[in-house]
């Protein structure tokens, strides 16, 4: 059920917090419950998810299934997988001052976790989160974008088939957004921008609200010689044309070598052509921007006086173009200014500058000038990769491809920086969610090591020891020692009284 209707959001935190905190989502059974539901709400509704990213994005069924849909199946797996094993203590070493006592971590719910999506894969990045917090045995309010409208009508029917006692589905615009976040949650997941994720960041901080910010930057790419070009190349212009280069991950830009220069712009004029047509403004197989806003920013960062060549597309029109107020070509430019904002902003559509560096050194240098991005791409010799890797800093990188990393629920994804904070995925996400709660057990039979007025034999006693650096062979009866000196310390304390 939807709680969409004047103001009725306002409640959902409400609605929710009673069952969070009556303990039933502890119940590894319940989390259970709830992915299985959801991974059965979205093979009910594939066909569905596919209409609303046509009428959205423009995007076709392939391209929607593949990249859009399937993938979650892999996220929610992995939690329905491991969440049992997840959810169980785990046993931590004691240190053998504290000895006799056990230790563990309890991973244990945050209670109410608020998701805003976003609307560039409105689906994919959005129950992505909900399903790492319903693995953490969380309550979730989702917010889905609402400049995906058709995608955000599916998710609430997607969402309305789990238990609404844990879940609840909130529609509407930036001020539901606003209005939302300033509530106390245990939690809020944001996918987006940095100028919004500062807003959110901004009304957490005044109920302390720990916040996930999954953002973007421009993601580099760096091609040296010594690779397959050619594949390279058709690496990164799939890469970067993927749902239109309205992609967080997507190639920003790509940073190449003079010597090779020459072929990887005819490669990759070539690739673009072959992959995309040379009519894309008709192809069923091309998409279009979200709105009319976001082709107009492009088309400025085009028009400007940037100096650089435009190697293919541009910001033209052509006739006969479906959804042209949303249409820009795909398009390649070659060495644009520094200051020019093809190369300052984070471009997020079908544009890829293309920059000539004198060496791997320079590029290493270049990306580490810019912000810290979401994901850094290398095409380069073994050894090269690892120096580039090495010395700058990413959320992510690939070593020989681009954006595929995105579809392992292995590893954690998320920024650094101003690409975002904390993970998600997997594992990664089920912990970000989580309350990891320290837990120790200490029998009462034995001396404390805590007691006042402290002993100073005591005292020296246990900073000898601390400082002596005991071995495995010693520590292993080291509590043994220790207690003997408690309990004689303790007995010269209480005789002297």
């Amino acid at each position: 059920m939807s709680t969409s209707a004047g103001g009725v959001h306002m409640e959902a935190l409400t609605l929710l917090r009673p069952f969070a905190l009556s303990g039933s989502t502890q119940s590894v059974a319940w989390r259970l419950e709830q992915l299985e539901l959801l991974r059965a709400a979205l093979q009910d509704e594939k066909t569905a998810m596919c209409e609303a990213l046509k009428c959205d994005l423009c995007v076709d069924e392939a391209q929607a299934t593949l990249l859009q849909i399937a993938s979650m199946f892999g996220e929610i797996d992995a939690c329905i997988d491991g969440v049992e094993q997840w959810s169980a203590p785990t046993k931590v070493p004691t240190p053998a001052a504290l000895l006799p006592a056990s230790s563990y971590v309890q991973c244990q719910p945050k209670g109410v976790v608020l998701v805003i999506g976003a609307w560039n894969y409105p689906f994919n990045v959005t129950i992505g989160p909900v399903a790492c917090a319903l693995a953490a045995g969380n309550c979730v309010v989702v917010k889905p974008s609402e400049l995906a409208a058709e995608t955000a009508k599916v998710m609430d029917r997607i969402f309305s088939k789990l238990d609404q006692r844990g879940v609840r589905c909130v529609l509407g615009g930036a001020d539901v957004a606003s209005s939302l976040v300033a509530q106390n949650f245990d939690h809020i997941v944001y996918t987006g921008g940095p100028r919004v994720a500062k807003l959110i960041m901004s009304a957490a901080a005044s109920n302390l609200t720990p916040v996930t910010l999954e953002l973007g930057g421009k993601s580099p790419v760096v091609i040296c010689d010594g690779v397959n070009l050619k594949e390279s190349c058709n690496r990164i212009i799939a890469a970067k044309f993927t749902n239109t280069g309205q992609t967080c991950i997507a190639p920003d830009y790509v940073l190449v070598l003079p010597k090779i220069r020459d072929e990887v712009v005819e490669l990759m004029v070539k690739a673009v052509s072959d992959m995309l047509g040379d009519s894309s403004h008709t192809s069923a197989n091309y998409g279009r921007l979200i709105n009319k806003q976001s082709a107009e920013r492009l088309r400025a960062c085009l028009e400007e006086d940037h100096s650089g060549k435009v190697l293919t597309g541009g910001g033209d029109v052509p006739e006969k173009t479906t959804e042209a107020h949303r249409f820009l070509q795909p398009t390649l430019v070659l060495d644009p200014r520094p200051d020019s904002r093809l190369l300052q902003e984070e471009i997020f559509g079908p544009i890829l500058p293309i920059v000539t560096v004198d060496s791997a050194e320079d590029a290493i240098a270049y990306v580490n000038s810019k912000p810290k991005p979401l994901a850094l791409y290398v095409f380069a010799p073994t050894k090269v990769a690892n120096t580039i890797l090495e010395r700058t800093s990413s959320g992510g990188a690939i070593v020989g491809d681009a954006l595929v990393h995105k579809g392992n629920p292995n590893l954690p994804f998320g920024g650094i920086g101003n690409s975002g904070t904390g993970r998600m995925h997997g594992f990664r996400g089920f912990r970000e969610l989580s309350n990891e709660r320290a837990v120790m057990h200490r029998p009462l039979s034995v001396p404390s090591p805590l007691r006042l007025p402290v002993s100073p034999l005591l005292a020296k006693a246990a900073y000898a020891y601390a400082t002596l650096r005991p071995g495995k062979a010693l520590g292993r009866h080291a509590w043994k020692i220790l207690i003997a000196i408690l309990e004689y310390g303790y007995t010269m304390i209480y005789a002297a009284k």
